[in-house]
């Protein structure tokens, strides 16, 4: 069974209110759900609290979708326009609304997306790397230096940049459609 297979019969269960696919959802998305709700409330209590709304609306009214993609295009669209509305509640979205364009709001709106699938595929992807490697990439992100990972992780600083070598070749080759992707998702 293919991975699209598989995600369009979590969708299924999730649209029906499978608790454990709501947890599977929960665990995989909603970070990321919060996280684009932050860009626009900057507040994450806030963000939360939409995201969540927004699920639970989810799973109160049960709408179809088709795939995994539809479903996530819903939620950003919702989430988007439930951030809105809190920034019209506070008076926000007026501020906003007179020092921006209806276009640069669909470039931020999209861009945003974007940034955000991004980061949700890298992080996939390094959580599939082995072990080893990726405690290395997960030092590193968090702003380690080689030397830094290599005592921690009581290796030389060679094999510190041994497996991050070999990580880069992984992730690239895990992540190769990712660059088509942008190519034909952002403006030139």
């Amino acid at each position: 069974m293919t991975d699209s297979e598989n995600h369009n019969i979590w969708v299924k269960q999730l649209i029906e209110g499978d608790e454990t696919a709501y947890k599977i959802f929960f665990k995989e998305y909603y970070q990321i759900f919060a996280h684009f709700a932050f860009k626009y409330v900057k507040d994450i209590d806030v963000a939360e609290d939409i995201v969540h709304d927004v699920i639970l609306d989810l799973y109160s009214n049960k709408r179809d979708f088709a795939n995994l993609n539809k479903l996530k295009s819903f939620l950003y669209l919702s989430i988007k326009n439930r951030c809105f509305n809190y920034m019209e509640h506070e008076n926000a979205k007026q501020n906003y609304l007179q020092t921006s364009t209806p276009q640069q709001d669909e470039d931020y709106f999209l861009n945003t997306i974007i940034e955000e699938e991004v980061y949700f595929l890298m992080h996939q992807a390094i959580n599939k790397l082995p072990e080893l490697i990726q405690t290395i990439y997960k030092l590193s992100l968090e702003g380690k230096s080689n030397e830094e990972i290599a005592q921690i992780l009581k290796l030389s600083l060679d094999s510190v940049k041994s497996y991050k070598k070999r990580g880069k070749q992984i992730l690239r080759e895990k992540l190769k459609g990712l660059t088509y992707f942008l190519s034909i998702t952002l403006p030139l």
